[in-house]
């Protein structure tokens, strides 16, 4: 890459803290390739978000290059890799966070939202947390970012927790149409206004005052 071609990478990656480390997706890079294939080929991946057409490293590469970089080049965020760092040893690919928005004219919020698949050996550590936390601090740092939504089934108690633990707060529960009406928690950063319909969710949200956070 010469000087005068722009970065096709967010700015400001990738993100170390002392356990973990979060970069940019690379189509060039085999590793990256081989790994997301492995990835979203997990039970715990598809009982959370259904099966994929990415089954091998080529499908993985020609994704990275027609999705995820077009994120990153239309809102400077997306999907980012996550690696474990050990003393002495090489980082370990261990899943992937993300910071995700939607755009017109499909449904979509103002506000990006959190997401976090970690290898199931891996999970338990606090790893999808911290790397949520960072990323969001990342977003605010770099890209001016101070609203980020969180979202899951109402009854997936361990991504409450890690949405919990990233620093965001329940508001409710609703018929999300950008995820086909299907019900789900909505989380969101404390500082955001209480009526969400700011942020384009025009859905009626219920359960905040009596369940909490």
């Amino acid at each position: 890459m010469t000087s005068e071609q722009p970065s096709p990478f967010p700015p400001g990656l990738p993100i170390t803290t002392q356990r973990l480390c979060i970069q940019p997706f690379d189509p060039e890079n085999l590793t990256h390739c081989k790994f997301l294939a492995q990835l979203w080929n997990t039970d715990d991946f598809i009982n959370s978000c259904g099966k994929t057409s990415i089954d091998s490293p080529e499908k993985a590469a020609a994704f990275i290059r027609r999705r995820i970089l077009a994120d990153y080049a239309q809102n400077r965020h997306g999907q980012f890799l996550v690696s474990r760092l050990e003393e002495n040893d090489p980082a370990k690919l261990i899943g992937c966070v993300s910071l995700m928005k939607g755009s017109p004219p499909g449904p979509h919020y103002l506000a990006p939202d959190i997401g976090f698949t970690i290898l199931p050996e891996e999970s338990g550590k606090g790893f999808a947390s911290e790397a949520a936390r960072e990323l969001i601090d990342w977003a605010r740092r770099e890209l001016d970012i101070h609203a980020v939504f969180g979202f899951c089934a109402p009854d997936n108690a361990r991504s409450r927790r890690v949405l919990e633990k990233s620093g965001l707060e329940y508001r409710g529960s609703a018929a999300l149409r950008v995820f086909g009406d299907q019900v789900s928690a909505i989380y969101a950063l404390p500082d955001m206004d209480s009526d969400l319909g700011v942020y384009n969710m025009t859905e009626e949200v219920h359960g905040a005052a009596s369940e909490g956070s």
